[in-house]
């Protein structure tokens, strides 16, 4: 593929497929425009340095013009914005309901808790909602301004040259696919909310004729300490998913920040699982009675057990993972 492809082809692939083609002629014939006859290859490196980064200048060939975070995101930006306000406000709606079932506060009988129940409902989702909708645009904010919406590094100050066009269209093992960007958003929230907002919903129910008891799994004061570092990770985990709604495609700045970020959510799993004043002890002492065993002993298979699992899966997920997404970037 000539340098003049190469180039047209970085314009018209961020455009709308019904206008790619006219564009591409377009630009094509402007190009051989500005060339002299039999062209040398520093003549055409120098008319296409002229006309600049791929991605401006296809800002400038899209017709549909909007401002509210910038031309060449704001499609992207309202994609993920439904997609996160439509995962929270799903995700508080299922933990409000569940949190008053397993509290037994839910009387079929009773008029006035249900409007409760209603009206909680109602408030958490729209708590949640907005507030999912202020870090979705804080988030594409600064993409806006690190230079992500020009296929550059975050923050990178350098001059975009010939030797970042892509050699050929992108390898359908590269591209990223939405489906797997959903289901990996969706759990980020889930886990963050229950572990924020609700952590005694992670617990043992115990079904009783009388009613179900929940023994939490965690000790929520000793939970506390680990809230900033959970939030700041799903924040990074956020940003990283949005980077990858707007890129489509692995490249290697992205794959350094994906391994980064689960070599960060590895970390934080495997030191709060093996952090033993974490976990509530009336836990252990329930498994202990359920299985006719000391409480000492039960707490010693636990974390022997968790230690194995956390270090060997979650590390092992991360390498394989990382690995993956570097060779998809050689796609």
């Amino acid at each position: 593929m000539s340098l003049i492809e190469r180039y047209i082809l970085a314009v018209t692939e961020k455009l709308p497929e019904d206008i790619r083609y006219d564009v591409a002629e377009e630009l094509r014939s402007n190009i051989e425009d500005m060339l002299p006859e039999n062209a040398a290859e520093s003549e055409i490196r120098e008319v296409l340095e002229r006309l600049g980064n791929p991605a401006r200048l296809a800002q400038e060939y899209n017709p549909t013009k909007r401002y509210l975070i910038g031309p060449a995101l704001y499609d992207s930006y309202f994609s993920v914005l439904k997609t996160v306000v439509s995962i929270v406000v799903a995700v508080v709606l299922w933990i409000t309901v569940l949190d008053w079932v397993f509290k037994g506060t839910v009387d079929f009988d009773q008029v006035e808790l249900w409007k409760k129940l209603f009206t909680d409902s109602i408030e958490a989702a729209l708590s949640g909602g907005l507030q999912a909708a202020l870090w979705v645009t804080v988030v594409f904010a600064i993409m806006e301004r690190s230079g992500v919406s020009q296929n550059e590094l975050p923050f990178a100050k350098k001059k975009w040259s010939l030797d970042e066009l892509p050699t050929a269209p992108v390898s359908k093992k590269a591209v990223i696919s939405r489906g797997e960007i959903i289901v990996a958003m969706f759990f980020t929230i889930l886990f963050t909310a229950l572990l924020y907002l609700k952590p005694q919903l992670i617990a043992v129910y115990i079904n009783d004729p009388a009613k179900t008891e929940a023994i939490p799994l965690f000790n929520t004061d000793r939970l506390h300490v680990y809230i900033p570092a959970v939030l700041l990770l799903a924040l990074v985990q956020l940003c990283v998913a949005v980077w990858k709604f707007v890129q489509r495609r692995w490249t290697v700045p992205l794959a350094v920040a994906e391994t980064v970020q689960g070599i960060a959510g590895s970390f934080l799993v495997i030191v709060m699982f093996n952090d033993r004043q974490l976990f509530n002890r009336d836990f252990f002492s329930k498994i202990a009675d359920m299985m006719k065993m000391p409480v000492s002993q039960v707490i010693h298979n636990w974390f022997w057990a968790t230690m194995i699992i956390t270090v060997v899966i979650f590390a092992g997920i991360t390498i394989w993972h990382s690995v993956s997404v570097f060779n998809k970037c050689k796609k």
